[in-house]
């Protein structure tokens, strides 16, 4: 019932139906290990993780529940809880390519990059069509100062995962790095094209333009980012000051 809910989008209605299931089977983990889920997917995070914690009092060996929860975590910017949830899911399975993924992520907000290599190389030897993993190793990558490893992981999100519009803008960035300006361009473009208002390549191409002096094209881009962001957006304020426009 809660379920056929959820997959209606019925979603307060779903959450009611799994506080019943709850209730009537408190030594169950399973109701708890879904509501959580769902209140997860509600951006209901500190609930999210008392369920998957209540769910783990039950059946501690389910390794799903350290990775949801640790994920959660992480959202919330606990890195080192969200670290040891993961490591704690990893001890069940070691084949678990999401909780070595989401490691990484959390090691490289923590600014333990080669920790986070291991992680993310681990994952893509275990998955290796996984589009975030790539794109999240460029940016580490970059980090460490490694352009042309960037290059390769950012050129192969993009080939693994068509429409990721993000690692055409951070290839693009790189590019720049790299002193290719035209090559940063035509990244920033491809970016544009799949996702019209994104504010990054929006923002990076127009300063590209500027560089190499095409000063109207610089401009439209950052009229374009101001008309097709909330006025609010850092990086819609930065295009306004290139325009010489007033704050709203």
């Amino acid at each position: 019932m809660a379920r056929e809910l959820e997959e209606q989008e019925r979603f307060q209605e779903a959450l009611t139906e799994y506080g019943k299931a709850v209730e009537a089977n408190p030594q169950d983990a399973e109701p708890l290990l879904r509501r959580g889920s769902l209140l997860a997917e509600l951006g209901q995070y500190e609930a999210g993780i008392a369920d998957f914690t209540a769910a783990l009092a039950i059946d501690p060996y389910a390794g799903s529940a350290y990775n949801n929860r640790g994920d959660l975590l992480a959202s919330l910017g606990r890195h080192e809880e969200a670290i040891a949830d993961f490591s704690q899911a990893l001890s069940l399975n070691d084949a678990d390519v999401d909780s070595y993924y989401n490691r990484g992520l959390s090691l490289a907000e923590l600014g333990k990059l080669h920790e986070a290599l291991a992680d993310l190389d681990r994952a893509l030897a275990m998955d290796p069509l996984h589009g975030g993993a790539y794109n999240n190793r460029g940016l580490v990558h970059v980090r460490i100062g490694d352009y042309f490893s960037a290059v390769e992981d950012f050129s192969k999100a993009i080939e693994v995962r068509t429409g990721f519009a993000c690692s055409y803008d951070h290839r693009g960035l790189v590019y720049e790095k790299l002193g290719d300006i035209s090559r940063a361009i035509a990244d920033y473009s491809s970016a544009i094209a799949i996702a019209p208002h994104n504010a990054d390549a929006l923002y990076h191409r127009g300063a590209a333009y500027l560089t190499v002096g095409e000063t109207a094209k610089a401009m439209a881009d950052f009229e374009r980012l101001v008309q097709g962001n909330a006025v609010r957006h850092p990086l819609a304020v930065l295009a306004r000051q290139r325009l010489r426009l007033p704050e709203q």
